[in-house]
């Protein structure tokens, strides 16, 4: 399973790469780029999650999601903007969650 971390983001940036020599676009390859980081970086903070499961494996379906719509979007040039914010969403949640739940917030 720990292979599929680090091979999964490698076949995108080879298929990025591909695309990239077909159509030289360099938008089109800055933009992709910057999703598969995004969605990577969202996936390694998604780990501070586990205390509360449900909304962990919440977050790894979202981010999941977010990087077929990465591979969607490099095939085919389309935004799923709801597939990619997804996963900024639970985590907002969770820090908003956690920033509730904190003992040293005055009380009102």
């Amino acid at each position: 399973m720990k292979f599929l971390v680090v091979l999964l983001p490698l076949i995108v940036i080879a298929l990025i790469y591909m695309i990239f020599r077909r159509d030289g676009d360099i938008k089109k390859l800055l933009v992709s780029l910057a999703l598969l980081l995004g969605v990577v970086s969202l996936s390694i903070m998604g780990n501070i999650m586990r205390s509360i499961i449900p909304m962990f494996l919440t977050h790894i379906v979202a981010v999941a999601i977010a990087y077929l719509a990465t591979i969607y979007y490099v095939l085919r040039g389309k935004f799923i903007w709801l597939a990619l914010v997804a996963p900024l969403a639970t985590m907002l949640f969770y820090l908003f969650l956690v920033w509730i739940g904190n003992e040293h917030l005055p009380s009102f």
